[in-house]
C-alpha cells in the first residue's frame, strides 16, 4: 500500500499494469468423453453427480477473445483487504469516522470477494455465484469420492497409475 503525500491522503492498492495486446487468451478445449470412455475411463457418473454437464456442454461455445482481454486488463479484485483499505481511506479523509461501521461511513457492507471491471462504462461484477450461473453449475458443489470402496470402478486405474499396479487400497503409501 502506498500513501501519496500532499494536501490529501490517498491510499492506493498495488496494481499490475497489463496491456491488452500483451494478453494471450487460452481457449478451453472440451473434454472428449467418448474417447475417454473408449479407453475405459467413464467419467459420466461423476460429471452427472457433480452437476457439471451444463459446464461441459458450453465449452464448445464461442470465446470472445477481445472481450476477455478488455475486461481482464480493467479487472480489480475486491476482497477483505480492499474493503479494509476503503475504510482506511474514508477515515483519512474524515477522521471523525474512526470506530464507525461501514454503513455509517457510507460504504456498502463487504459480503463476498468480487472481480470488478467495466465494459463501455458499464460496471461488471463477477462473484462465485455469477460464475456458477454462467457455467450452469451449482455453486454449493457436490463432491463424489469412492476410491476407498472395494467396488469402485477407479481401483484398477488408480493402482496402475499411482501404484504401478501394486494391489493396495492404502493410498497414502504411493510409490514414486
Amino acid at each position: 500500500m502506498q500513501i501519496d503525500s500532499g494536501e490529501s491522503y490517498c491510499i492506493k492498492p498495488r496494481t499490475m499494469e497489463i496491456r491488452e495486446d500483451e494478453l494471450v487468451v487460452q481457449v478451453e478445449s472440451p473434454m472428449d468423453f467418448i474417447s475417454l470412455k473408449h479407453h475405459d475411463v467413464d467419467l459420466s457418473s461423476y460429471i452427472l453427480h457433480q452437476d457439471l454437464e451444463g459446464y461441459f456442454g458450453i465449452l464448445n461455445g464461442p470465446t470472445y477473445e477481445e472481450l476477455v482481454k478488455y475486461l481482464w486488463v480493467r479487472a480489480e479484485v475486491y476482497d477483505k483487504v480492499s474493503a479494509e483499505l476503503e475504510e482506511t481511506q474514508k477515515i483519512l479523509e474524515d477522521p471523525s469516522l474512526k470506530g464507525k461501521s461501514r454503513q455509517e461511513m457510507g460504504l456498502k457492507e463487504f459480503t463476498i470477494t468480487e472481480i470488478r471491471s467495466n465494459l463501455m462504462g458499464i460496471p461488471i461484477t463477477i462473484t462465485e455465484d455469477v460464475i456458477g450461473r454462467a457455467i450452469r453449475c451449482n455453486v454449493d458443489g457436490n463432491f463424489q469420492w469412492d476410491l476407498n470402496s472395494r467396488t469402485s470402478s477407479w481401483i484398477a486405474t488408480t493402482r496402475e497409475v499411482l501404484h504401478k499396479d501394486t494391489p493396495t487400497l492404502v493410498y497414502k503409501n504411493m510409490q514414486k
